[in-house]
């Protein structure tokens, strides 16, 4: 019979919530090495550090912390092995999260948290008492192209198109405009699933550049375009459907809702639109999201959403709530009218 295992004590248990940061530093390391790319089958520290040009003492330590977190497993053969965890930051796997991995280690980030209790304190974000401007000003300055680039990739890789292509039909021959699109990583998955779609992908200058190569890699650049601007002074119009992945997610309420009216100006009776995000159900099994939701109030005074509260945006921006599909620990889509 199994005996039960005995409770943690509350101070060990604490210790390990505190030192969780540790933890995550090491598995963000590892991703900016790429270890994950070389383990196809296990591998020693040695021949890790041979293949990402890293110190193999040094390295054996991160990997073993890697080891505690699940995302590796010790072979005890002084072998290391990917576990189902470790496989998604894989360069090569469709769900990769190598990109977001490598980004929530860099120094900007750990300056930002060093400064969370002004935020707790102020309701001020974080990001602006380490850096003395928002987020989105630091990293439109060319200074800063290395965090500004390790962003919008992380955005490509994760980009929601699985979200929306699994839970939305859309109109036969309807055009999407894919507001703060970034690179176009989602139009391109959209448009090369759906082939009767065309779209527009429309961001900053800075966020778009680099969509044109992309979408033509994809295959689709025939049916999409590529506009800058900012979605504070206006979108583009004769979309059917507007689509908004994770980007209200990054605004607090005001600036939310200039957002929303730029869309809903730009809106025919018939068009639609559709936020795709992490929203809070209270059915959530692990606390990502409220660690999400934290974390973008933290870097950017921002919130995550439930239905509820988005209908409260929509009503001062002119829109109705539609439709909504909600799902615990995993993005959800909202759908939105005008009105």
């Amino acid at each position: 019979m199994t005996q039960p295992q005995p409770a943690v004590p509350p101070r060990l248990r604490l210790i390990e919530i505190v030192s969780a940061g540790w933890i995550s530093a090491a598995v963000s390391a590892l991703a900016d090495l790429g270890v994950a790319d070389h383990l196809d089958r296990p591998r020693t520290a040695a021949e890790l550090a041979d293949l990402t040009d890293a110190e193999p003492e040094a390295l054996s330590r991160f990997l073993q912390a890697a080891c505690a977190a699940g995302v590796l497993s010790d072979q005890g053969d002084g072998r290391f092995a990917l576990t189902d965890v470790g496989r998604v930051l894989r360069s090569d796997n469709p769900e990769s999260m190598r990109e977001m991995c490598r980004l929530t280690g860099m120094e900007e980030f750990a300056r930002t948290w060093a400064h969370s209790a002004h935020t707790a304190r102020t309701g001020r974000p974080a990001f602006e008492a380490a850096y003395g401007r928002s987020a989105w000003e630091y990293m439109a300055d060319p200074a800063h192209t290395d965090f500004s680039s390790a962003f919008h990739r992380a955005m490509a890789e994760s980009a929601a198109g699985q979200t929306v292509n699994a839970r939305y039909t859309f109109p036969e021959g309807a055009h999407v405009v894919d507001v703060g699109g970034g690179r176009g990583a989602m139009l391109a998955r959209l448009l090369t699933e759906h082939p009767h779609l065309t779209g527009t992908v429309f961001d900053l200058p800075n966020a778009v550049r680099g969509a044109d190569k992309l979408l033509a890699d994809a295959g689709v650049s025939d049916r999409a375009s590529v506009t800058a601007g900012s979605f504070f002074d206006g979108v583009p119009g004769g979309g059917d459907v507007y689509l908004l992945s994770r980007v209200i997610g990054n605004w607090n309420d005001e600036e939310s809702v200039r957002i929303l009216s730029r869309v809903r100006a730009a809106m025919s009776p018939e068009s639609r639109l559709v936020i795709v995000g992490h929203m809070p159900t209270g059915e959530d099994r692990t606390h990502y999201v409220r660690a999400l939701d934290l974390y973008m109030f933290v870097l950017l005074q921002a919130r995550l959403r439930t239905p509820d509260q988005y209908s409260a945006l929509f009503e001062r921006a002119g829109l109705a709530l539609s439709r909504a599909d909600l799902r615990p620990d995993a993005e959800s889509l909202i759908e939105a009218k005008p009105v």
